[in-house]
C-alpha cells in the first residue's frame, strides 16, 4: 500500500510517501497531511493496518518535535474509527525526504 498519497511525488510500495522535506505545506492543495494544532499533521484516510486516520510526529535528532521539513525521524500512530491506537511506525527520512519505516511490536 502506498500511503498516504498525494499530488506530488509517487510513493514506492511499501513506504510511506515523501512526507518529510516536502515543499508542500501541509493544509495546501496536493498535501495528504493537515498540520493540527500541537505541531503534529494528520492524515485522514485508509492507513496500512486498517486504520482511518493517523497522526505524524516529525523529530529532529534530539527528539524535539519540528516542522515536516526539518525532521530527521518521525512517529507514526495509526487509529480505528473508534479512535483506539493500531499500530506505531517509526522511521528515519534520508536526503531526498523518503521515510522509511519500522512497525512497533505488538
Amino acid at each position: 500500500m502506498k500511503f498516504p498519497v498525494c499530488d506530488f511525488a509517487e510513493s514506492e510500495e511499501g513506504f510511506y510517501s515523501q512526507c518529510a522535506s516536502c515543499p508542500i505545506e501541509a493544509d495546501q492543495a496536493g498535501c495528504a497531511l493537515c498540520e493540527l494544532q500541537d505541531g503534529t499533521y494528520e492524515f485522514v484516510g485508509e492507513t496500512p493496518h486498517g486504520g482511518v486516520r493517523a497522526i505524524f510526529y516529525f523529530k529532529n535528532d534530539a527528539g524535539n518535535q519540528v516542522a515536516k521539513q526539518e525532521a530527521i525521524h518521525v512517529e507514526i500512530h495509526e487509529f480505528d474509527d473508534q479512535d483506539a491506537l493500531l499500530a506505531i511506525l517509526y522511521g528515519m527520512v534520508d536526503p531526498e525526504g523518503m521515510i522509511y519505516l519500522k512497525k512497533s511490536d505488538s
